[in-house]
Order: structure tokens, then C-alpha cells, then sequence
């Protein structure tokens, strides 16, 4: 497996090898797609995940897993429809996450409703920044470049294994955010909280038994993230939870601060990140990032994976 590096030490003609045209065909075109008007980039969104979901067998067998799972009485044919809706959502939002790298955001500000401005006040006032949480759905990188018109936000970001897609993507939402933070650097969390910074993590994925405890995701154990809550204890900053999303004329962004958290059981308070999940998922279903690997670790080690065929 390729390793993955930051770029932001370097410099465009590190990538400009053959081995790199590809790559960089790919953006150039994703680069135009971004100058579409958005009722088109909807449009072909909705055909590229058509496309996709005819080719990514493996990824559509993750989607019906994950449903067979959490929605044990949907039936095959419901289950068929809601993976194709999955697909479609995820070819719109590679759309829009071009947009967003590529337009200047002032460009869909009359799109965005957004909800929670009296939360922002609040918890900033305290002055010990707050842990935005959310979900990994399709419009996540269209939304979240909306954010810093409302509070600066500060978001931890996994690196790709694709360098040109580092480069591009480091550098476009540095442009964005007045800081991002790649998620292994704690050091740079802590740091953003005592500035009175919102730092912002998306807690729904396995990234494993060392960083993770077991609580139910819809009524199954998944690993999840231990430290949202070890944070909030460290540091006493305010937990808020972000709930974001496409509606048929634009997006929405929505601020709800999450009371009486953490507790001081670490199982207790994955459950409560979980549950608030759930709910946010529930709304808008085909949204959501079912076709990644929710439940790969198995809370017995050496248990076979169900995404296994």
C-alpha cells in the first residue's frame, strides 16, 4: 500500500512525473466540472454515481451490508434502492467537492441555510473552543468549506494515498480553513482548543482496535473513536454536534450543542456519539457513507469480517 504523505512541504514539481499525468488529467478535469452552473453539476453527479454504482462491485456489496446490518427488516428490493440512491448521492457530492476546492465559496452562499449562529456565541464565549462532531455523508466537503463564515473551524483531515490528490486537496482547504490538522497530530487539537478554535472531526468510521472502543451502532458493536470524549475531559471545551446536508435547492448547516457530555466511562460516551449518529443519519439516509467498511473490526480479534464473501 502506497504511503501516505503530506505535500504541503512540496512542490508541484515533485508531481509532475509521467507517472503523475493520470492523476493530473483527472483534476484537470474535475477543475472544469466545477465552473458547471449547479443544477448541471447535480445532474451529472447523479449519472457519475449511476456509473459507479454498475463498477464498484465491491463498494456495493459494503452498502448492502452495512443495511442488511443496521436495517435488519429492509427488504432486498428496498435495500437495491437505497444503495443506487447512495451511489448517486456520492457521484453528486464528488461534484461539489471539486467546487469546493476549485470556486470561491462565495458562490453558493446564497444556497446555504444555516442554523445555530446562537450555539456558535455560546460555547466560543466560554473560551475554551469547542469539538465539533458529525458524520461522513456526500456533501461533506461543500459544506464544510461553508463553516468558516460562521466560526473558524479548525478540521482534522485523513491524507490520501494519491500524492496529486494531497497536493491539490492540502492546499485548496488550507485556502478554506485557517488551519486544518492531520488527525495522528493531538499535539495541534490541543493547541486549537486553547485558542478558542473549533475543532471539527467526523467520528462515524472503524480506524481500529488501537484507537477505538466497541459501543452498538444500530444495535451492533462498532469500534469507535475513544477520544472525542477523553478530549472534552482533558481540555472542558464544549461538545457540539454538526448536522449538514443537501436539500433540493441547496445545503444546510445545522449547530446543536451536546449536553451533559462526556461522561466518565469511555464505552458510555461512544454509545452517546453513536446514538447522535443515528439521528442524524436517519434524515437523510442516502447521504450517508454507507459504502465504507463501518464494522471491519470485529470486537473478538480473528472473528471473520461480514463484509467478507
Amino acid at each position: 500500500m502506497a504511503k501516505k504523505i503530506t505535500t504541503l512541504d512540496k512542490s508541484i514539481t515533485d508531481f509532475m512525473g509521467p507517472k503523475h499525468w493520470v492523476s493530473w488529467f483527472a483534476m484537470s478535469i474535475a477543475y472544469l466540472l466545477s465552473f458547471l452552473p449547479w443544477s448541471a453539476q447535480q445532474g451529472i453527479g447523479k449519472y457519475l454515481g449511476r456509473f459507479l454504482h454498475l463498477l464498484a462491485k465491491r463498494r456495493r456489496h459494503i452498502c448492502d451490508v452495512n443495511l442488511q446490518i443496521c436495517y435488519p427488516t429492509m427488504t432486498s428490493k428496498e435495500r437495491q434502492v437505497l444503495t443506487k440512491s447512495h451511489f448517486e448521492s456520492m457521484g453528486i457530492g464528488t461534484i461539489e467537492t471539486f467546487s469546493s476546492w476549485f470556486q470561491p465559496q462565495s458562490r453558493f452562499q446564497s444556497r446555504i441555510t444555516f442554523e445555530g449562529q446562537d450555539v456558535v456565541d455560546k460555547v466560543l464565549a466560554e473560551g475554551r473552543g469547542c469539538i465539533l462532531i458529525s458524520g461522513h455523508f456526500s456533501p461533506l466537503d461543500i459544506c464544510g468549506s461553508q463553516m468558516p463564515r460562521f466560526m473558524d473551524v479548525h478540521p482534522i483531515y485523513k491524507l490520501q494515498t494519491n500524492p496529486v490528490m494531497n497536493w491539490v486537496m492540502e492546499r485548496q482547504r488550507k485556502a478554506i480553513f485557517s488551519k486544518t490538522i492531520e488527525r495522528t497530530n493531538m499535539r495541534e487539537v490541543l493547541k486549537s482548543l486553547k485558542q478558542n478554535k473549533a475543532v471539527w472531526y467526523a467520528v462515524d468510521q472503524d480506524y481500529g482496535r488501537k484507537n477505538s472502543v466497541f459501543a452498538p451502532f444500530y444495535g451492533r458493536q462498532a469500534a469507535t473513536i475513544a477520544h472525542i470524549g477523553r478530549i472534552a475531559k482533558m481540555t472542558n471545551a464544549p461538545v457540539v454536534l454538526y448536522d449538514y446536508g443537501r436539500t433540493k435547492t441547496g445545503y444546510y448547516l445545522k449547530l446543536t450543542e451536546v449536553e451533559n457530555y462526556p461522561s466518565s466511562d469511555d464505552v458510555e460516551n461512544a454509545t452517546r456519539i453513536n446514538e447522535l449518529m443515528q439521528s442524524v443519519i436517519e434524515t437523510k439516509k442516502e447521504q450517508y457513507f454507507w459504502s465504507h467498511r463501518r464494522f471491519k473490526t470485529q470486537e473478538i480479534a480473528g472473528s471473520p469480517s461480514p463484509y467478507d464473501k
